[in-house]
This record gives structure tokens, sequence and C-alpha cells, in this order.
């Protein structure tokens, strides 16, 4: 393949349409997400793989003021590059040797925060890096990682349908699919496509690494990985689809009302423009529509995967799901997704005038705590001696999991020393600690694993409380 750099590859899957997707390790992908990271980029910055960030930092830091990562960080500052935007740039890239240029299509593929001017300078500063660097060199020293972590991703493919995308998108089986790991990407994950010359696609999931054993070797459990994988590929075929409807008066109104609604919920996950919210409420559907239609899929996994939307905000989603049936089910009367959208346009114009709603009732649903005990919430004189704190719950969590945050006090302000449990209903939950007279403590509760059995997750609570002062000696 001209555009990219193979590594290793360890597992093929045979589709019924096309050829067999082998996932692998890309230069772009790893060399884009470097001068991000060393750009100073937050979402490029996770340190989940240990060994692996700290041999980027310990080869690369001397490169910090490179002109590339000095117009790196302007670019961000100037016109908003950042998470798919970097990724969109990496897939556009040809590399030949040790050089890159622009693949043939880039302007009508490349994400529209890159300029024209900005490109041009960034390829000639980015070949300069790459030489200057010696980059090769640093690539060449991480091929048992990249063997490793495609080896490991091994556990993902099996379960995978790319079939399934070309009948429910209505269109012909030519596109390309190709999964590449972002061995430094931590949690983000993305899905750019670029044009061949031919006028086919070539449709990308980039995936994240998030999760490692004990030993720190990268591990990919398909429950985890697989809906995410699922995701990304639903993006090459939903983003070019909304491009003719964003000029839409009454979709831009619907969305911007939605939007200002549930603007905490979907700022938390750098969705900041009405487009991205809709975007990402119809690829979360489709992922649903695809565990559906898979026989091998759980019904239970399927609602889990439910509730994840609705507790990431996409409060609509059960409706939207069920919306996308009805285009699945009449494919003679909407032969692709586009045929669908003035359908899509009214639903969301319908959800606009509801969305308080929606929210309301969503948060009547939420599991709370109720109270905390032996002593209250904020209280100012805690006893010393006590040794277990209480927290009860109005209904009955799932019982698996407990999650906590550090507070604005820190990790020392953190008063637990062990977990003893849930009591027999799962209402609730048992904390050891130990307490210093005279000290603020604070502790904070989040949903990740405080969810209730109906799938609801708890937000966010902070316990906050004083032990009394110590005694005065005579």
């Amino acid at each position: 393949m001209r555009n990219t750099i193979l590594f290793f590859f360890i597992f093929a899957i045979q589709a019924s349409c096309r050829a067999a997707i082998i996932p692998q390790v890309d230069k772009r992908i790893e060399i884009m997400s470097i001068v991000s990271r060393l750009a100073g980029y937050a979402e490029y910055n996770d340190n989940v793989a240990l060994e692996y960030v700290s041999a980027i930092h310990s080869y690369f830091d001397r490169y910090n003021a490179d002109t590339l990562i000095g117009f790196a960080r302007s670019i961000r500052e100037k016109s908003g590059i950042s998470f798919d935007a970097v990724m969109s740039m990496a897939v556009n890239l040809e590399q030949k040797g040790r050089r890159f240029s622009l693949h043939p299509n880039w302007r009508q593929d490349i994400d529209p925060r890159w300029s024209s001017d900005d490109v041009a300078r960034f390829v000639s500063l980015l070949n300069r890096f790459y030489a200057s660097s010696n980059a090769e060199s640093f690539f060449k020293q991480q091929s048992s990682y990249y063997q490793k972590i495609s080896h490991a991703f091994a556990e993902v493919l099996p379960g995978f349908d790319q079939s399934w995308y070309f009948s429910y998108y209505g269109v012909k089986p030519k596109d390309e699919f190709q999964v590449v790991i972002g061995c430094a990407n931590g949690g983000s994950n993305y899905g750019p496509s670029i044009t061949n010359r031919d006028g086919s696609k070539k449709v990308f999931a980039i995936m994240g690494s998030w999760s490692f054993d004990p030993a720190h070797n990268p591990v990919f459990p398909q429950d985890s990985y697989l809906p995410t994988l699922i995701h990304e590929f639903n993006h090459s075929f939903i983003n070019p689809s909304i491009e003719p409807f964003t000029d839409n008066s009454a979709l831009h109104s619907s969305m911007q009302i939605i939007l200002d609604t549930m603007h905490a919920e979907m700022e938390t996950q750098a969705y900041k423009k009405w487009e991205t919210v809709l975007i990402e409420s119809l690829v979360r559907a489709s992922v649903i529509r695809y565990m559906m239609s898979q026989s091998n899929m759980a019904v239970e996994n399927t609602e889990n995967e439910m509730m994840e939307q609705l507790n990431r905000g996409f409060l609509w989603t059960r409706e939207l799901v069920a919306l996308l049936g009805v285009y699945e089910s009449d494919r003679s009367r909407y032969p692709t997704i586009n045929d669908f959208y003035p359908v899509i346009i009214d639903f969301f114009k319908r959800t606009s005038a509801k969305i308080s709603q929606l929210r309301t009732e969503y948060e009547m649903k939420l599991p709370r705590v109720v109270s905390i005990g032996p002593f209250t919430n904020y209280a100012e004189n805690v006893d010393t001696t006590v040794t277990q704190i209480i927290i009860r719950f109005n209904s009955p969590m799932i019982g698996k999991g407990y999650s906590f945050a550090t507070g604005q006090l820190g990790k020392d302000a953190d008063p637990v020393i062990g977990v003893e449990g849930y009591n027999s209903d799962n209402t609730a939950l048992r904390l050891n600690v130990k307490l210093k007279p005279g000290k603020e403590y604070e502790m904070v509760l989040t949903g990740r694993s405080f969810i209730n059995i109906r799938g609801y997750r708890l937000k966010r609570y902070v316990i906050r409380f004083k032990t009394k002062a110590p005694a005065l000696t005579v």
C-alpha cells in the first residue's frame, strides 16, 4: 500500500463483500499524535500507555522547540485544529520513504478547519521535523511494541461485520475498511475517510488503546472495543451524509435548541457544534441498529449500549433507534440514508420541542444519594472515632462496583482506606475510613460505576466534612 507503512499484522477476517481487514500501526497516525502531544494538545496527552508514552517523551522531548511544534500550537489557537482534525490530516498524507506528500483528493476530504496555506506549511515543516528528529529510528525501536499491540487487537476483529455498512447505508460494496491502532491515543478514537483515485472510499477506524494488564501489555476485550470500532466506521458514512443538509434552517434551529439544553453534557465530550451533535446522534443510534442486526449480539449488550448513550446526554436515542428501524424496513422508499433525511429533520424538530421535558424525565430516573452517616454531609465537627461511612441511595444499585474521583482538596483529603461493600439490597455502601483531628475531607462519587439496576448513572456527588479540632493540652 502506497499510503501506509504496514508494520505488522496478525489476524484477518473475511467479509462476504470485501477483502480481509488487517489491523495495523501506521506511522502517519503515530507521527501526527506525537506532534500533537509535544504541542500540548490535551486530547493527545493521554498517558495510559505508560511504557510507550515514556519512550515517546524520552526520544522526542528534545525537539519541543522545533518550528513544527510551535506551528502546531498556533493553528490550534487560530483554527481549532484538535481531535479529529489531527487524524484527518494524518490519513490525507502519503508517505514514500521518509517524506510526506498530500493525497491527490485531500481538498475534498480533509477537515475544514485546515486552510490550504496551513496544510502546505504543516506538511513542509513535518518533513523537516521527521528528518531532523530521525523519527524513523524511533519507529524501528518500537517495532516489538507494534507487533505486540497488533497481536492483541486480534481479540476484536472476529466479531466485526463490515458487510452491514453497505446494506445499511445503501452504498455499493467498493469501499475499503482499515483498522489502525493509535498506540498513545488512550481513550480517543476517530473515523476519518479519504477518496481514492477511482472514486471509492477508504474508511478508517483509528482505535485508541486504553486497557492494559498488570504487566503493562495492551489488551483489547471485545465487549469494550467492538462497539467503539462499530462507532468509528459509522462516522465515515454519516459525516459526509449530512453535508447537503448543513444549510437547512429547520435542522439548524432544532439542533441548536437541543445543544443549548444539553450544553453541559455535550461540552464535556467536546461537542460544541450542532452539526457534531447531529452526527454523534446518528452514529450512536446506528451502532445500536448494527448490534440489533447481529445474531451474536446479546440483547443485554444492546440495552447496555442504549443506556450508555442516554447517560451521555443523548436522551433521544431510543426514539431515534426506532426511527432508523423505519428506514431499514422500507428501503424501496429510502434507498440510502440521504433519502431518509427529511424524516430525520422532522424527528429532531419534534425532539427540540420536548427536549426540556426529556431532560426532566431522565433526571427523575437517576439514582441519588439520600443520606450519609453517621453524620450529615458538610458537617463541621465529625468525631475522629468514626471508622465507617455509610452512603445510602434512593434506589438499588447494580452492586458490582464503585467509582470515586479526587476532589478540589486533592488526594490527601480522601479518608477512605477500604470498601466494605453494599448491603443486601444494594441500597447502601459501607466505606472504611481513618480520620485525623482538625482536617477537612472530601470524596467525589461518579457515575462511572455507581449505576442503578435500571442502568441510570449517579450524577457527580461530593461528600465533604471536617473533623473536630484537636483537644488543647494544658
